[in-house]
């Protein structure tokens, strides 16, 4: 394997990593808004999920920020080392922390529509 094609991943991963950063920094404005104005346990309830959903997010981009570094490191490994098998190795954990991350955002997603549920459902009990 050539040694720079990990690297040629790195952009690819940098989009997701912008998208949940974005998605983080707008996550953390509105549980800020909800903490401001938590009145009743609903609210509460609904404040603590979203911080659940800010813990998946940061999860999600350090496992992405990792298979960044390896995929690089990969990328080195194999440039200085071109015999050795470590490269590809390191290579396999940069996917598999990609493929984490993935799984991660995918529980992420699921959730975020679970708690406009629970909204929703609790504006027209009310």
């Amino acid at each position: 394997m050539d040694w720079y094609i990990p690297i040629t991943i790195v952009p690819g991963i940098g989009m997701f990593v912008l998208s949940t950063t974005s998605q983080m920094m707008s996550l953390s404005a509105e549980i800020g808004q909800l903490l401001k104005e938590c009145k009743n346990d609903f609210q509460h309830h609904i404040a603590d999920l979203k911080i659940l959903q800010l813990t998946r997010l940061t999860r999600a981009a350090t496992l992405l920020y990792s298979a960044a570094a390896l995929f690089v490191l990969s990328g080195i490994w194999g440039a200085i080392y071109e015999a050795s098998e470590w490269s590809e190795w390191i290579l396999f954990a940069g996917v598999a922390s990609t493929f984490v991350a993935m799984g991660i955002l995918i529980n992420y997603s699921y959730h975020t529509i679970k708690i406009r549920k629970k909204q929703h459902q609790h504006i027209h009990t009310k």
